[in-house]
């Protein structure tokens, strides 16, 4: 059985069971009560498997919560696609209808058949004196004597389960020993895929994949490797295109139904193909992992050799990636200008992780694709293509070294400098708009502060906001001494003037670019503002890592690297126990920040995942020794 069953506490409680399988769940928000409420697993319980006849498996578990009585004000039962999008802006006209049975039972039970054929349910069985009852269709569930709200729940779905791996066999006894983080990650690791996140990503994502493989790698099994590596190379479109997350269960027989034609299989996965950062990440995973792990290269014959669902072998999907990659990368090489990077898709508003409307503050030409991840696929590609794995291909590997060559020069459309006088007014400015005090961030203000924008808009105009993208260039490149002295002192800097809170390193700072409208689109609100993912913050202290193993840096820049990695994980054990989470935002409180978790607080546009693969990769990380 694998299920996630998370309570919310508050005003306003909610129940919710997410299931791999068919990537469906339910959901049981009650009505807002007068005194905020604690709500969760009872005294002494836990959440136990279930399985019954005809298929059905799940979770079973006892629930209280201190209040009079929970009031249900609406209920969905389905996939959880359509329960992301009913819960943030609304299903919309030309949904499907997620309507479901009651029975008053004894026990109370809410069914629905899925448009996929498969069935979910769930059963309400109130204990210690609680009763529940019909008002008005509602149904509501009355304390008992003691002054508690006392029931118990059981989830079930009868759709196949994915195949699991042992806890044990994931990583090996390199990894950290972080109970936590191997909880998650098994729960998110199967032998057919890895799951982004739960419960609101419980389904393939590309990018999540392979970021997540990327920096596990030093502690994964190689079959689990092999498994999330696969996993990519089978849903790779014929022209090497990733794919970036895949609709299935009930919410693909939904899209298929509306396709024209319609597919003969309408339960067939629907693969979105928009995202142009995945694409860059499969050459350097699959170089590292089959070139330069013992592991890897014993393996990587027999790996290449497997057949994609499509009928063709690994191998040559792998040589479509790469051949993508280098066409895509063709003409900045050939006319070097803003006009020639790799842009988001016609249309869209999004394409790399950053995936929110606003995430890029309006820009198309991401800094992370284009100073990072294209030269560092390009150099992947050279490898692969010189190995005995791919042919070798003498000519192709000569190309994709020629056009990475060329790509180094990238980064110069996105620096900016910002005069002191005006970046100090900037910040204070900034710092007291937030009700923070700014006299400390101001104060480490020396000099005109360089900046690496976060995108280019379509008139390859930098958009002027500090970022935790460089992390990248730490993880895939050896920039200059001189780039990594600029990060370093973004890490070290207190936010406003950079990127560093008590609660962790912000992923963005808007307040050097002295536009309120600009700013508007970056903050602690924001699903990309001005907040604190986990795994960038993983992204930054691996590269930090990373570059200090190089050989030759400059005195002054090794020590500045240091200092910064210091700093990166003071913030990340400040807040240890969240970390396995997708994201949290912060409040002032007396002048600093206060960790609030993201979407508990009014204005969050979303909420963040419970479970997030990529904020596992702690796993493979260790602070630096004092």
């Amino acid at each position: 059985m694998a299920a996630h069953l998370l309570t919310t506490s508050g005003p306003a409680p909610r129940l919710l069971v997410a299931f791999p399988a068919g990537n469906a769940g339910l959901v049981v928000d009650f009505a807002p009560l007068e005194e905020p409420v604690a709500f969760g697993l009872a005294p002494l319980a836990t959440l136990e498997g279930v399985e019954e006849p005809e298929g059905k498996r799940g979770v079973t578990a006892r629930l209280a919560a201190r209040a009079p009585a929970l009031r249900v004000r609406h209920a969905l039962l389905g996939g959880i696609r359509f329960l992301r999008d009913a819960m943030g802006s609304g299903l919309g006209p030309g949904a499907p209808s997620l309507a479901h049975t009651l029975d008053p039972g004894p026990p109370l039970a809410l069914r629905r058949t899925m448009l996929d054929g498969h069935h979910i349910e769930l059963r309400v069985e109130p204990s210690e004196g609680t009763t529940v009852t019909l008002e008005d269709d509602d149904v509501v569930l009355s304390a008992g004597p003691g002054g508690e709200v006392r029931f118990v729940v059981t989830a079930l779905l009868d759709e196949p389960p994915l195949t699991p791996f042992p806890v044990e066999s994931i990583v090996h006894e390199n990894a950290a020993d972080d109970p936590v983080a191997r909880r998650a990650l098994a729960f998110l690791t199967y032998r057919e895929k890895f799951l982004a996140g739960s419960w609101r990503f419980l389904t393939y994502f590309g990018r999540d994949t392979l970021l997540a493989l990327q920096m596990l790698l030093p502690a994964l099994e190689p079959a689990a490797i092999e498994a999330g590596l696969g996993s990519v190379l089978d849903r790779l479109a014929p022209d090497g295109d990733v794919a970036h997350e895949e609709a299935i269960g009930e919410y693909a027989v939904w899209l298929q139904s509306m396709a024209g034609p319609r597919p003969a299989d309408l339960r067939a996965p629907v693969l979105d193909y928009k995202m142009i950062d995945d694409d860059f990440l499969l050459a350097p995973l699959a170089a590292v992992y089959l070139l330069d792990t013992p592991a890897g290269r014993a393996r990587a014959q027999a790996f290449l050799a497997r057949e994609t669902p499509a009928g063709g072998f690994y191998r040559d999907a792998l040589r479509q990636n790469l051949a993508r990659v280098l066409a895509r990368a063709a003409p900045f090489a050939a006319r070097p200008g803003p006009e020639t990077l790799i842009a988001l898709g016609p249309g869209l508003s999004v394409g790399n992780w950053r995936d929110s409307n606003q995430g890029l503050g309006g820009g198309r030409i991401p800094f992370d694709v284009n100073v990072a991840l294209v030269p560092a696929a390009l150099r992947a590609a050279a490898r692969l293509f010189a190995s005995d794995l791919l042919g070798p291909d003498p000519a192709a590997a000569d190309e994709a070294r020629a056009l990475a060559q060329a790509w180094r020069g990238a980064e110069r459309y996105f620096r900016l400098e910002i005069p002191e006088e005006v970046a100090r007014a900037r910040v204070n400015e900034y710092a007291a708009a937030l009700g923070l005090d700014g006299a400390r961030a101001v104060a480490s203000i020396e000099g005109p502060i360089p900046l690496l924008a976060l995108a280019l808009d379509d008139a390859g105009r930098p958009i002027p906001v500090m970022h935790s993208d460089t992390a990248f260039v730490l993880l895939f490149d050896e920039p200059s001494p001189e780039l990594l002295e600029i990060v370093a002192r973004e890490l070290l800097r207190p936010f406003p003037a950079g990127l560093r809170t008590d609660v962790g390193m912000l992923v963005a700072n808007p307040a050097y670019a002295g536009d309120p409208a600009l700013a508007a689109m970056f903050t602690r609100a924001d699903y990309h503002g001005t907040v604190v993912w986990s795994w960038q913050q993983a992204a930054m202290v691996a590269g930090l890592s990373r570059q200090l193993a190089r050989e030759g840096l400059p005195t002054r820049t090794r020590e500045m690297l240091r200092a910064a990695e210091r700093a990166s994980w003071e913030g990340i054990e400040a807040v240890r126990a969240r970390r396995a989470e997708e994201l949290w935002s912060w409040e002032p409180a007396g002048g600093e920040v206060r960790l609030v978790p993201f979407g508990q607080a009014r204005g969050h546009v979303d909420e963040s995942n419970a479970l997030q693969l990529w904020s596992t990769v702690y796993l493979a990380l260790s602070p630096p020794r004092p």
